[in-house]
């Protein structure tokens, strides 16, 4: 870990009435520090509003949020930042009456390497056993409540896969264990609806605008299983190919040609 801060102070700990511990009472988001800039800023600033406007987390001083990020990320060259907001400390139970102010924490920690090494070589995707659940008022925000993520990526730990495709409880194609999907299907892009369940990326956000006309549907197994590529984006892989699912290898030129592409878009 290279910084960890806690409403603009240098340690790293919490109490343990903290509302994020007791009931996952908060939202996160996590970047890349590229050359001392966060890639992206004002779109995860604004995943954090959306969020804190969805679960009520009130004043939250974004325009300081948004300083002390810039200014605690210049001298890494490469790393991640997570953001996680609180709705602050209170007693037990789950009422909000009485909760203090809500309680931002920062860290910055090492660079995963192998993304590198993913981004070009591509990895290996399977199924995952453990089906999402069905909740429209949450879907799409990047909240604290990641149980399900914690058994899918055990699942992942006990296979010799890269990830896994992560499944709704109706069967519908939703994400990876940490990233969401996208597949080529003779020359036209496709990805997942985020209506139901899953987290809606801000690197999917990102490839949406880039490229306007892809297709976002209610997709099955089968769909996955027609495409002749398939990548997979979050904010800190950004975009990588994958080289096999499902025992059929795929083309990762494509994705590569794709990432040139979009990479000349502003």
């Amino acid at each position: 870990m290279y910084f960890q801060s806690v409403n603009g102070q240098q340690i790293n700990h919490i109490s343990i009435n903290d509302r994020g511990l007791a009931y996952g009472d908060g939202i996160f988001t996590t970047a890349k520090v590229t050359n001392g800039e966060i890639e992206l800023l004002h779109l995860h600033i604004k995943r954090l509003q959306t969020g804190c406007r969805l679960f009520k987390i009130l004043d939250v001083d974004f325009t300081a949020l948004e300083k002390d990020l810039i200014e605690c990320s210049r001298s890494y060259k490469l790393a991640v930042v997570k953001v996680v907001i609180t709705s602050g400390e209170g007693g037990r139970g789950y009422s909000r009456v009485g909760v203090s102010h809500p309680n931002i924490i920062i860290k910055i920690s090492e660079f995963p390497t192998k993304y590198l090494e993913w981004q070009n070589s591509g990895i290996s995707l399977a199924n995952s056993s453990i089906k999402l659940g069905i909740n429209p008022m949450f879907a799409g925000v990047k909240h604290l409540n990641r149980l399900e993520q914690v058994l899918i990526r055990d699942e992942l730990d006990q296979t010799s896969f890269n990830d896994l495709l992560v499944f709704n409880i109706f069967d519908e194609v939703i994400e990876t264990t940490c990233a969401n999907v996208f597949w080529f299907e003779n020359g036209e892009l496709f990805t997942p609806e985020i209506k139901d369940s899953g987290v809606a990326g801000v690197q999917r956000a990102e490839v949406l605008r880039k490229h306007p006309s892809t297709k976002i549907i209610k997709a099955k197994a089968s769909d996955i299983l027609r495409a002749q590529s398939i990548f997979i984006t979050n904010s800190i892989m950004e975009i990588v190919p994958v080289i096999s699912y499902a025992d059929s290898e795929l083309d990762i030129q494509q994705v590569h040609q794709f990432k040139a592409h979009i990479a000349n878009i502003n």
